[in-house]
């Protein structure tokens, strides 16, 4: 058996800013929806159903509600790394918690185990938002 030395070499790592933590899990949420919606397309039933969507006023207004709040997660990459820290912490939050409730309600009578293995990721990751928000590291002001 060899002794242990003091010189051992060790993987080199470094702090990641919780921006970039918080931003990296918008991208990665992201990317859960949006496989979701696609996999969704090969549901039975999907596709006749959007062949009988008509262009009315209605369905216009939902399909623009829908992409709205698809565009969030985008722009929460970006409001992540340029907001300040106070109000960055607050909306990460506010957002986070949103999305995490709507994902349970629009989801509880889901039945299909893709979409709700990809649920419970996207809430996962909305949580992990919301804990890394809310922890967000503090600088000691100097006396």
């Amino acid at each position: 058996m060899s002794e242990m030395n003091s010189t051992e070499s060790k993987f080199e790592d470094f702090k990641i800013n919780v921006k970039l933590k918080i931003s990296a899990l918008w991208i990665a949420v992201m990317f859960c929806y949006v496989y979701g919606d696609y996999i969704q397309i090969y549901v039975p039933g999907i596709m006749a159903k959007a062949m009988e969507v008509n262009s009315s006023i209605e369905t216009q207004l939902q399909f623009l509600a829908v992409a709205v709040l698809m565009v969030v997660p985008s722009v929460m990459v970006f409001f992540t790394l340029v907001l300040k820290p106070t109000i960055n912490r607050r909306v990460n939050i506010i957002v986070s918690m949103f999305f995490i409730l709507m994902l349970v309600v629009t989801n509880l009578t889901e039945t299909w185990w893709f979409y709700l293995f990809l649920t419970a990721v996207e809430v996962a990751i909305s949580v992990s938002v919301v804990l890394y928000a809310w922890h967000w590291p503090k600088t000691c002001k100097a006396e």
